[in-house]
């Protein structure tokens, strides 16, 4: 019960840090989808996108995708929290920016990189998680890089202008 309590926890931490699109009914659809995929493990990391021309998407966790395939539409943000992990810190690749800070919180606390409001395509995500993290991108004209694997792990490219379209993280 309590690992269903902490998927919870965190998606609804992730509803409430952002304007989400979705409606009531569909944010709650998600925070049970969370709690399923907490019931089989201690940690959890739980994402939502802010996607170009659609704005913010619902709360996904544990492998879910976030973003879009096959409509050539980039993310422009990236909110992430974690569950049972000790937190995490994150950084993003920003199309005429470069990398931005680190931003670190620990579980149960959102954290955003990216830019909204700009247009701007968030070209490389690179996450450290004490517990270790898996990660897979959809880039632009690319497809899906494939999984990796550590406590700190970089997916997306830099120096290409290649567009990260979605992401899948799983702790």
């Amino acid at each position: 019960m309590r690992k269903a309590l902490s998927a919870a926890a965190v998606s609804i931490l992730l509803a409430a840090g952002g304007t989400v699109a979705a409606a009531g009914s569909a944010n709650a659809a998600t925070a049970n989808a969370a709690s399923a995929a907490a019931a089989s493990s201690s940690t959890t990391i739980c994402y939502k996108a802010h996607v170009q021309d659609i704005g913010w998407q619902g709360v996904t966790c544990d492998g879910g995708l976030a973003g879009t395939t096959g409509q050539n539409l980039h993310l422009e943000a990236l909110t992430v929290a974690t569950g049972g992990t000790g937190g995490l810190c994150i950084r993003a690749h920003v199309q005429s920016i470069g990398w931005q800070s680190w931003r670190c919180a620990g579980d149960y606390t959102d954290v955003t990189v990216g830019t909204t409001g700009q247009n701007l395509q968030i070209e490389a995500i690179e996450i450290q998680v004490g517990t270790g993290v898996y990660a897979n991108a959809h880039l632009a004209g690319t497809g899906w890089q494939g999984w990796y694997y550590g406590s700190d792990v970089a997916v997306g490219t830099i120096g290409q202008n290649r567009a990260m379209e979605a992401i899948e993280l799983m702790v």
